[in-house]
């Protein structure tokens, strides 16, 4: 099962995944923090994985009243709800492993928050490839790469304005 935000990033893997002939379904996730933007995307996977003849799996999230509910950043609690309903779907539709779209950028990004976190030696191993059932078959291309790739094959993508704002650490 691939985890589809609708982005450059998961939108090359869905290519890649058909391109290749692996089986594949597609989640995505609606946490209902952008409004019509989060719609939008939802449409857009919907649509992809009508296009490319593949399982879409779909859950929406009521993301910042959790945060709240749950005292903990909306960040952390949207991780926590993608990857517990990922390896539900994982497990219940039968798919062996679960993929994320994470390239080297997202590794080495990981990398020095964790240095600036004070992180111990494991913290400077980046993201791991593979971690249990989670494979992450993109670490070894560059967000560059995926660009020019992207822009040669014509594929499709959707912008997430928040990946441009400084309100969130990770950015």
């Amino acid at each position: 099962i691939l985890a589809v935000s609708g982005g450059m990033d998961s939108s090359i893997l869905c290519y890649l995944l058909k391109e290749i002939g692996q089986p594949f379904g597609i989640a995505h996730c609606n946490f209902q923090l952008r409004g019509d933007a989060s719609d939008g995307d939802e449409v857009f996977v919907r649509k992809m994985a009508e296009t490319l003849e593949v399982p879409f799996f779909l859950e929406r999230f009521e993301t910042y009243k959790l945060a709240i509910q749950q005292k903990k950043s909306i960040q952390v609690i949207a991780r926590d709800l993608r990857y517990e309903w990922l390896e539900n779907v994982r497990k219940t539709q039968n798919f062996q492993q679960l993929a994320t779209a994470h390239h080297l950028n997202d590794s080495v990004e990981t990398v020095l928050f964790n240095l600036t976190k004070g992180c111990g030696i494991q913290g400077l191993h980046g993201i791991l490839p593979i971690f249990g059932n989670l494979i992450r078959p993109l670490l070894f291309i560059t967000k560059n790469e995926i660009r020019n790739f992207v822009q040669t094959h014509k594929i499709a993508f959707r912008t997430d304005d928040s990946n441009e704002s400084d309100k969130y650490t990770r950015n």
